[in-house]
């Protein structure tokens, strides 16, 4: 799977372009056979744009991630992906603990009581140490 990263629809837009030629050539495609492989690539690249509603992901993240993969017939396809993350709100370490019955229970009914992932209360809890 490929990943695409673009902050506008004009960004966006000039990859399009050059893609589609980028096909084009390979298949050697020439006049009015190119033209309409063109404009066919186009309009279904900004059919998806639309249906992922990309221009909103924008307004709001300043960004979009349009990832790219091939399907078990070997096609490619696209649609928008969650976006990343920054460094500053990923979590790079891991812990493992082991729980008796009685306590695990404990935690899984606060986390239900309080309507928290475990590992979000776990956090918290942290936190307030």
């Amino acid at each position: 799977m490929k990943e695409l990263k673009f902050k506008s629809y004009k960004q966006f837009q000039q990859f399009i372009e050059h893609k589609a030629m980028e096909k084009a050539v390979m298949k050697e495609l020439q006049n009015e056979e190119l033209s309409d492989f063109v404009k066919d690539f186009s309009d279904k690249s900004n059919k998806m744009w639309r249906e992922n509603e990309c221009d909103a992901a924008i307004e709001k993240q300043g960004y979009v991630v349009i990832s790219v993969w091939k399907d078990e017939v070997g096609k490619r396809k696209v649609g928008r992906g969650r976006p990343k993350k920054p460094e500053s709100e990923k979590y790079n370490h891991t812990i493992h603990v082991r729980l008796d019955d009685s306590t695990y229970s404990t935690l899984t009914n606060f986390c239900k009581e309080h309507n928290l992932e475990v590992s979000e209360a776990i956090r918290d809890m942290i936190k307030k140490l």
